[in-house]
Order: structure tokens, then C-alpha cells, then sequence
């Protein structure tokens, strides 16, 4: 098979209207002679089949344009002066009004322009299953570029891909999955209809981690109930958490909550509560650390006059308190292990006694359980019961450390300097940068707890109306830059490393900061699917 090149100055300028003639004369010189023709621009990488008008209906020359024409198949050389003709000699007889040429024109450009920013891949063929569409996201997805892939068959570009059946019958094919290297794709294929008849298939696809981040957005948009309004942030991972949450505040279920001290794990089951079709009923805290182990079992389920020295009267128990409602058991990984079975069996049956008692209390009651404790690692130290962990391990919930929030610091201290004005009747405005740029620095051991008396101590002891980085203690404003923080270190005597160790640091560093593959995408000018892609092959995230 032979393939020649030849360049043409076009005689006119070349619109739609021109085209659809191009288009006609072409094809009967193709069928003929069995070639494949190709237009391209001069300067210009886009390849344009000439016997598509679905190509050529944006491909636009203004005269005097440089053309390359391209003949592939058995008979090059005769095709190739038969398609010069109608170029150099058909085109010249045709009068043609600029105005039209430069509205079409300027259509054209802006429907391309929308064509190739679509995300999704986009591909046309003809009849015969030849490329005659290929926009730009099909060449990211792919790795096909345009000029590789217009002109061929769809199965030389995309093995596997038969749309035979498509162009025959006119079926449809629907969200198959296709897998093309490490990337799983979703593909819609269709029959392209022109006066009545197939002309030819249009391929839809889109990448599966595109997918997997419009399902993340569209749950973590999910609106939540007004409840969860007393919750600050905008984190990704903070989002995840509260989605759980809020579906979990939709049924009776047990819950357990785990997270570092400080990160606001009554809040979310306060937010549960009240959320739920049992916030009209109690809603009781324990903290299982802070009573001592003697009084626990009394605090939890009560006792009977006399149960024990100085029980003197009957004491209501805080299960029984909350029958109906909601118990929060916090810190529940302190619980003394004899305690632990009791707890199992009202988890199991909804049943207790009192200290002292025989008589069997039934009470409604939805427990919400949260700790900081490794509950795993307490199992195997024989601390903790097994069967517990999993009767309480029915919706866990993981909350978010701050230094794993970072990017919600600004709208925390926001908030906390509104809320502390208020309490201390003050009147601080806000923190400058260079103070709001430390506190992203430091680590927050004690996470938002410690973030807020901090700002308590900065907004009582200013005489300002901002806090600057001077009225920060001592301890983060001596937090120095870790060297594995910064993108690049090359020191004075350095060996240039290879491409892809600085393009792992870079994107470390962004994931870092920014905690998602979109947010670190905009900061890095790439789209969130190269972020991942790259997260994933330099294993910084799970595949």
C-alpha cells in the first residue's frame, strides 16, 4: 500500500458550503480507487478525512492556505491528480461571499472549541468503522494521538471495540466496561442516523476515576440536616465523614466513632441525635473515663437503695434516662472489662438490672460509642472484649485529625474568633497571613480542642483587633519546614536526579496539602484524574 504527500495553495476560501462539494467529488474518487484522503492544514496537526463531511464541516482554509493532501491505498499517484482537480481547478469555478466564509468560520471554531474542552471522550466513525471524530479527551484517555488515529479503524486504536453491529443493525451498547491498559473506561456506543440511513457509530466514554470522583461530589454534596451546621469544615475527608454520619442518623444502628482526642466526636454524635427520628428524646453523655471504675456500673444502669454503703436512696441509671433517646458513650475503649458485659447484653437485648436489683428493665435506647483507643490492638491485650467491638463496629465512623485537615484551619479560627469575641467581649477581626501561614505549619497534637484555646489565649491577651504572628506562643512559631516537606532539595553539592523522583516529591508535596486529587490538580495546573493516576503510580494513595 502506497501513501503520498502533496502540498496545495487553496484558490478559495474553503467553509461548510465548500466542503459538502469536496466531500461528494472525494468519495467518488475513494470508492474508485480504493484510497483513503486526508486534509491537513498547513502548521496545523489536525487531520481531516476529506470524504467525512463530519470532519469537513469544520475544516476551514482561507485562499492562498497552504494544504497537505494525503493519499494512502493502490493507486496513489492517479488518485492523487484526480483530487488535486478538484481543488485547483472545480474550486476556482465556484463564487463564494466572504461574509458567509467568516460566519461559518467563526461557528465552526466555536464548536470545536466546546467539542474538545467536553471531558469525556468522543470518538465518530463513518460507515465502514473509519475514524472521522477524535477529540481531545479521547487522545488523553487513549494515548492515541489525533493525527495516529483519524482515518483508521476503531479496533486498530481501541482493541476489542466492534461496532459492526452497531453500523448494521443500529443496536445500542450501553455503560460496557473496557479496560485499555490500567484504566477502566464505561463506553456508550450509538448509530449516527442521516436521511433515514446509518451513516455511522459515535463511541462515548469516560475514564473510571472520573467516575469515581463525580460519586464521591455527588454523595458529598448530599445536603445535610441543619443538625450537622454546629460541625466546621470543608475537608474532603471531613465531608466523608459527616455523609456517614447523616445516614447513619436515618436508622437506629449502632455507632462507633474513632478519632484522635480533640477532634470533635461529640459533636458528630450530638449531630446524630438530633438528626434522627429520636431527637425529641433524651440525649445522654457518659464519659467512661472520667467516672471512676467503682461508680461506672452505678452511673450506667443504677442502683437499688442499699446496694452498696452510701447507696441511700434509688439512683435512675443513665440508660434508663435515655429510654427512647440516645446514650453517648465517650471514651468507651476505658470501660473496665466486667462492665463491658453488661454493656453487651443491653446492646443485644435492650435489658438490665439496677445494682442490687432483680427486676429486669427493658429500654429503648440507640447507643452512639466513640473512642481513641486502638480497640484492635486492645483485643489482642485481652483489654477489650471481641464480641463487644463487633456488636458496637456496626456503622464506624473515622474522624479526621486536624493535621489531616489543614486546609480547614482558616475557616476554624474564623469561627472560633466570632464565637470567642462573643464569650470574652472582645473584638477581633482576624489573623494575618503570615500567623494563619504557622498555624498550618504546626502539627496540632491536640487537634481542634487545642486550635481553640489557642485562640482563646491569643484573643484574651491581645489588645489589638487582629492577632499577628508575634501573639503566637513560642512553640509554633519556632515550627521550621521539614526538608521531606519541601518539593525539591538539591543542597550545595547535587546529582540531578531523573524526571519522575522530582515528579513523585511534587506530587507528594501537593496530596499533602491539599488532602484530594482535585484540589492538588488546581494548585498544580493538571486535572484531578492526572493527580490520581500519578498518586496511584507512585503508590501514595491505595489502587
Amino acid at each position: 500500500m502506497e501513501k503520498i504527500c502533496e502540498k496545495i495553495k487553496s484558490p478559495i476560501n474553503i467553509h461548510s458550503q465548500i466542503s459538502a462539494m469536496i466531500v461528494r467529488k472525494v468519495n467518488d474518487v475513494c470508492r474508485k480507487d480504493n484510497v483513503k484522503v486526508m486534509l491537513r492544514k498547513s502548521g496545523s496537526v489536525r487531520l481531516v478525512p476529506a470524504n467525512s463531511m463530519l470532519s469537513m464541516i469544520t475544516f476551514f482554509a482561507s485562499e492562498g492556505d497552504e494544504i497537505e493532501i494525503i493519499v494512502e491505498g493502490d493507486s496513489c499517484i492517479s488518485s492523487m491528480e484526480e483530487i488535486k482537480k478538484i481543488f485547483l481547478e472545480d474550486l476556482k469555478q465556484i463564487n463564494d461571499e466572504s461574509g458567509t466564509f467568516e460566519l461559518l468560520k467563526n461557528t465552526s471554531i466555536a464548536y470545536e472549541e466546546i467539542f474538545n474542552s467536553i471531558a469525556v471522550g468522543i470518538i465518530a466513525t463513518d460507515e465502514n468503522g473509519i475514524i472521522t471524530i477524535f477529540n481531545k479527551a479521547s487522545e488523553r484517555i487513549t494515548g492515541f494521538s489525533l493525527d495516529k488515529a483519524i482515518g483508521k479503524n476503531i479496533n486498530e486504536v481501541m482493541t476489542d471495540i466492534d461496532v459492526s453491529q452497531v453500523l448494521r443493525f443500529g443496536s445500542e451498547f450501553l455503560n460496557k466496561k473496557y479496560v485499555i491498559g490500567e484504566k477502566t473506561l464505561f463506553i456508550n456506543i450509538t448509530p449516527i442516523y442521516a436521511g433515514g440511513r446509518i451513516t455511522g457509530s459515535l463511541v462515548v466514554f469516560q475514564d473510571f476515576p472520573q467516575i469515581e470522583y463525580l460519586e464521591g461530589e455527588l454523595k458529598r454534596s448530599r445536603k445535610l440536616d441543619k443538625a450537622f451546621d454546629i460541625i466546621v469544615g470543608n475537608s474532603g475527608k471531613l465531608k466523608d465523614a459527616l455523609t456517614v454520619a447523616s445516614k447513619a442518623a436515618e436508622t437506629d444502628s449502632t455507632v462507633i466513632i474513632r478519632g484522635e482526642s480533640g477532634t470533635g466526636k461529640e459533636l458528630v454524635a450530638n449531630a446524630i441525635h438530633y438528626s434522627s427520628k429520636r431527637r425529641d428524646k433524651p440525649f445522654i453523655r457518659v464519659n467512661c473515663a472520667a467516672i471512676p471504675s467503682a461508680l461506672l456500673e452505678s452511673e450506667l444502669f443504677g442502683h437499688e437503695k442499699g446496694a452498696f454503703t452510701g447507696a441511700i436512696t434509688q439512683k435512675i441509671g443513665k440508660f434508663e434516662l435515655a429510654d427512647g433517646g440516645t446514650i453517648f458513650l465517650d471514651e468507651i475503649g476505658d470501660t473496665p472489662i466486667e462492665i463491658q458485659a453488661k454493656l453487651l447484653r443491653v446492646l443485644q437485648d435492650k435489658e438490665f438490672e439496677r445494682v442490687g436489683g432483680i427486676r429486669t428493665i427493658k429500654a429503648d435506647v440507640r447507643i452512639i460509642a466513640a473512642t481513641n483507643k486502638n480497640l484492635e490492638e486492645a483485643m489482642k491485650n485481652g483489654t477489650f472484649r471481641e464480641d463487644l467491638y463487633y456488636r458496637l463496629n456496626v456503622i464506624p465512623i473515622f474522624l479526621p485529625s486536624l493535621r489531616d485537615r489543614k486546609e480547614d484551619i482558616p475557616i476554624l479560627v474564623e469561627h472560633f474568633i466570632k464565637k470567642l469575641n462573643k464569650k470574652l467581649g472582645k473584638n477581633v477581626q482576624f489573623v494575618t497571613n503570615k500567623a494563619i501561614k504557622a498555624l498550618i505549619k504546626y502539627d496540632w497534637p491536640g487537634n481542634i480542642r487545642e486550635l481553640e484555646n489557642l485562640i482563646e489565649r491569643c484573643i484574651t491577651l491581645s489588645d489589638k483587633e487582629y492577632i499577628d504572628f508575634d501573639d503566637l506562643p513560642s512553640y509554633i512559631k519556632n515550627v521550621k519546614d521539614s526538608k521531606d516537606d519541601e518539593v525539591i532539595y538539591l543542597g550545595d553539592n547535587y546529582d540531578i536526579e531523573k524526571m519522575e523522583n522530582y515528579e513523585y516529591k511534587i506530587i507528594k508535596a501537593a496530596l499533602s496539602r491539599y488532602k484530594s486529587f482535585n484540589k492538588a490538580g488546581k494548585a498544580l495546573g493538571l486535572t484531578h484524574k492526572t493527580v490520581a493516576a500519578k498518586a496511584r503510580k507512585f503508590h501514595l494513595v491505595e489502587n
